[in-house]
C-alpha cells in the first residue's frame, strides 16, 4: 500500500507473445496415474476422503490452487466426493496424506441448472514454458474444458471432446503454456455443457504440473523407529529411512534430531545409529538429496527416551450409562482439582475453588482459532467452581480445526501417585493423544486409536492417566492433536474437562514462573531477534536460576532479578518456549509453554472485533514485530480519498484502533510493509 514505485521504460524491442496449446486423451479403464511422476513441479488430488479433501505435493512451493465451484448466476451448485472412478491415482510424496496407491476418488459438481456448473482453478504463468495436466470426467454429460492466460497473450484453448452417456472413463487435458510477462495466471474451467439426465455432472480428480528439465525432488520417509516409540536412556537407536528418486539417484540421506544433525548415509539401505541417547522428547527427521541438487525432508517422527524412578500408564474409555448419555460430577471426581473449558465462550476456564490450582489452562497447538461447542456426549456438573460456582449438566467444551492443531495442558507430578482424567472428542479426524513426565522418568503414553466409524462421525473418550515422577517439582505434559483430518473443512479435535485425584500438593510452595514476553501466538519476521522475559518468584525463598528452553533445547539462562534472554537470528518456523525456575532450596518449576511463529513473509492482517459505540469505531488486529503498519479511512469509494488514521511499528501483540467516524458511511483498511 505504501512504498517507492519504480517505473522502467524499455524501447527499441518488441514484446514476445505468449503461447497456449492443448490436447485431450482418454485414460484407459483401470489405469493408475502416478502423480509423483507426472507432477515434478507440483500436483494436487481432490476428494480422497471427503469433498473438501485436498492432497498436494510436499516439499515444494504450492502452485496449483484449490478449486472454486462454478454455477449459473442466482442459482447454486454442490460438490460431492465419489470413489468409483474408472482409473486410480497414486503418489509417494504427498501432504497431508504421504502415500496413496490407486485411489479411484475425486469430486463432482451438481448444479441447478446443470449446465454451466463445474470447477475453476489457477496456476501461475510467466515466460517459462510449462505443461499442466488436468484429470477430469463426466457422468451422463459432455464437458467443456477452457484454459486462458490472464494477459491474453495467446488464444484461449477450448475443447468438448469428453462426453459420457453414463459413467465412463476419465480424460486428461494437457496444456502447454507461457505468458508474455511475469506475474500472470493460467485459469482452468471445467464445466457441464450438455447433460442427458437430471443428475448429469462433471468430475475433477487431479492436476499435475511439469516443465522442461524439471527435477523431481526425492521422496523420503523414516521407517524406523515408529512414531511415539519409547526407548530407555542410554539406548543405541537405529534410525532408518526409505529414500527414492524417480528421475535420478539419491546421493545422501542426512538424519536430524530437531535442528541437530546426527549424521548421514550415502548408500542404501539408509540408516544411522544414535548412540547413548539421553532422556528427552525428540523429533527425528531425514533429509534426502538427489543427483540434481534437489532435497526433501521427511515428516517428523516423535520418540521418547526415558529414565527410571517414575511410572506412567494410560487408558481411554467412556463411562457406561444405560440411559444412553453420561454425567460426570467434576467436584466429586476431581478431589484434588478439576478444570472445565468452554462454558460460555471459547475463553471460559472454570476450575476447583479453594485449592491450589493443579491443572493448567490449555495452550493452543497450531495456528487455528479455538471455538466453543455445546453438544459433547458427556454432561458435566460441579458445585465448588470458580469463576462459575456451580452448574447442573453442561455439554460444553472447546474445539479447533485442522491437522496437527490441538491442545496442551499440564498437571503437577512428584513422587506421589496421582490420577488425571482428560475428556476429549473429535469430528472427521483421527486423534493423537500423548502424555509424558517432564523428568522423563517413565515411558510416555500415546494413543492414536480415537476416530469415528466413518469420516463424518464424532468420537469421544476420557483418558485416565496414573503417574508419579522420580523427583519433586515435575509436571505431567498432555497433548491432544489431530493426527489425520478426513474432513478438510470441518475436521477437529475438542477438549472438555479434566480431573485430578490422589495426593495433594506439597505444603512448601514451589517457585512460580511465567513467560511475559513474547506473548502466546506472537509472530515475528525472519530472521528474528527475540527477547524472552520471565517473571519468577518464590514465596518461601529466592530464585537462583531461570533457564530458557525451545522445546527440549536449552537456549540460555539468567540469574539476576530481570530474567531474560536474547535469542538471535531465529529462522522461520514454529517454536514452543518455556522457562524453568529453580529456587535456593533446589525446587524447580517449568512455566506454561508459549507458542510463537517466525515467518519469511508478513502475516496477513486479520481484523478482529470491529464495532461502533457512540460514533466511535473500534477494532483490533495482531501485529508482527518490526513491520510498519498504516491504518487509513475514506468516506467514499468513488471518489477514493484515503486518509491516515495512524502509522506505527508492530510488536508481537494485538493492537487496538479507535476512530471517530463522523459520517454515515466510512471504509477502513490496514496495510503493512
Amino acid at each position: 500500500m505504501c512504498g517507492l514505485v519504480a517505473i522502467l521504460l524499455v524501447t527499441g524491442s518488441s514484446a514476445r507473445a505468449g503461447s497456449l496449446t492443448g490436447s485431450f486423451a482418454s485414460i484407459p479403464q483401470g489405469a493408475d496415474v502416478n502423480l509423483t511422476v507426472e507432477g515434478p513441479v507440483d500436483w494436487v488430488h481432490w476428494g480422497l476422503y471427503t469433498e473438501s479433501s485436498l492432497d498436494r505435493k510436499a516439499g515444494v512451493t504450492p502452485l496449483i490452487s484449490d478449486f472454486t465451484v462454478l454455477y449459473a448466476t442466482n442459482d447454486y451448485a454442490y460438490v460431492y466426493e465419489f470413489a468409483d472412478n474408472y482409473n486410480g491415482y497414486s503418489w509417494s510424496d504427498g501432504t497431508p496424506t504421504a502415500t496413496v496407491t490407486n485411489t479411484p476418488t475425486g469430486v463432482w459438481a451438481y448444479g441447478v441448472p446443470t449446465r454451466g456448473s463445474g470447477f475453476q482453478f489457477t496456476v501461475p504463468a510467466d515466460t517459462t514454458l510449462r505443461t499442466l495436466r488436468v484429470y477430469v470426467g463426466a457422468f451422463a454429460a459432455r464437458g467443456n474444458f477452457e484454459a486462458s492466460l490472464s494477459d491474453n497473450s495467446a488464444t484461449p484453448y477450448s475443447n468438448t471432446s469428453l462426453v459420457n452417456m453414463g459413467n465412463g472413463p476419465s480424460g486428461v487435458y494437457s496444456i502447454s503454456y507461457a505468458a508474455q510477462s511475469a506475474g500472470q495466471t493460467l485459469t482452468i474451467k471445467w464445466t457441464l455443457t450438455m447433460g442427458t439426465r437430471a443428475d448429469a455432472n462433471v468430475t475433477l480428480q487431479a492436476a499435475a504440473l511439469t516443465a522442461p528439465g524439471a527435477n523431481n525432488p526425492p521422496a523420503v520417509a523414516i521407517t524406523s523407529p515408529s512414531d511415539n516409540a519409547n526407548f530407555s536412556a542410554g539406548s543405541n537407536i537405529t534410525i532408518s529411512a526409505d529414500a527414492s528418486d524417480i528421475d535420478g539417484t539419491i546421493t545422501k540421506v542426512e538424519f536430524f534430531q530437531g535442528d541437530t544433525k546426527l549424521g548421514e548415509s550415502t548408500s542404501n539401505p539408509h540408516s544411522l545409529t544414535w548412540s547413548n541417547a539421553p532422556p528427552g522428547h525428540y523429533l527425528l527427521t531425514a533429509r534426502a538429496s538427489d543427483d540434481g541438487g534437489a532435497t526433501r525432508t521427511s515428516a517428523a517422527t516423535e520418540v521418547f527416551v526415558y529414565g527410571t524412578g517414575g511410572t506412567l500408564s494410560g487408558r481411554g474409555a467412556l463411562p457406561t450409562n444405560s440411559l444412553g448419555f453420561y454425567r460426570i460430577d467434576l467436584s466429586e471426581e476431581g478431589a484434588a482439582d478439576w478444570a472445565h473449558w468452554g462454558l460460555v465462550s471459547p475463553a471460559s476456564f472454570d476450575h476447583k475453588a479453594s485449592v491450589p490450582q493443579q491443572i493448567s489452562n490449555f495452550m493452543r497447538i497450531g495456528t487455528n482459532d479455538t471455538q466453543r461447542l455445546d453438544d459433547y456426549v458427556t454432561e458435566f456438573s460441579w458445585s465448588d467452581g470458580i469463576p462459575t460456582a456451580g452448574t447442573n449438566g453442561t455439554g460444553t467444551g472447546v474445539f479447533t480445526y485442522g491437522m496437527t492443531n490441538g491442545f496442551l495442558l499440564s498437571a503437577p507430578a512428584d513422587t506421589n501417585l496421582r490420577t488425571l482424567k482428560v475428556y476429549v472428542g473429535l469430528y472427521g479426524a483421527e486423534g493423537k493423544f500423548q502424555a509424558y513426565l517432564s523428568d522423563y522418568s517413565a515411558p510416555a503414553y500415546s494413543d492414536t486409536s480415537l476416530r469415528g466409524l466413518t469420516v463424518y462421525d464424532n468420537a469421544y473418550t476420557n483418558y485416565t492417566l496414573e503417574y508419579r515422577a522420580a523427583s519433586s517439582r515435575q509436571r505431567l505434559i498432555v497433548k491432544f492433536t489431530a493426527g489425520t483430518v478426513f474432513d478438510a473443512d470441518y475436521g477437529n479435535v475438542s477438549l472438555e474437562a479434566a480431573t485430578s485425584s490422589g495426593a495433594s500438593l506439597p505444603t512448601n510452595a514451589p517457585p512460580t514462573v511465567a513467560i511475559t514476553s513474547p506473548t502466546n501466538n506472537a509472530i515475528f519476521a525472519a530472521p528474528a531477534n527475540i527477547t524472552i522475559t520471565a517473571d519468577s518468584s518464590d514465596s518461601d525463598g529466592s530464585i537462583s536460576l531461570v533457564e530458557f528452553f525451545q522445546n527440549d533445547t536449552k537456549l540460555g539462562e539468567a540469574t539476576n532479578g530481570t530474567f531474560s534472554y536474547g535469542w538471535t537470528n531465529v529462522s522461520a518456523g514454529n517454536y514452543t518456549l518455556t522457562a524453568k525456575a529453580t529456587d535456593n532450596q533446589g525446587a524447580a518449576t517449568v512455566s506454561s509453554p508459549v507458542a510463537i511463529s517466525v515467518t519469511n513473509a508478513p502475516a496477513a492482517v486479520v481484523i478482529q472485533n470491529p464495532g461502533i459505540s457512540e460514533g466511535v469505531l473500534h477494532f483490533s488486529f495482531p501485529t508482527q514485530a518490526g513491520l510498519n503498519y498504516t491504518v487509513q479511512f475514506t468516506d467514499s469509494l468513488d471518489p477514493v480519498n484515503w486518509q491516515v488514521v495512524t502509522n506505527f511499528t508492530g510488536v508481537e501483540a494485538t493492537v487496538s484502533v479507535t476512530n471517530t467516524t463522523g459520517s454515515a458511511e466510512r471504509f477502513y483498511r490496514v496495510g503493512l510493509q
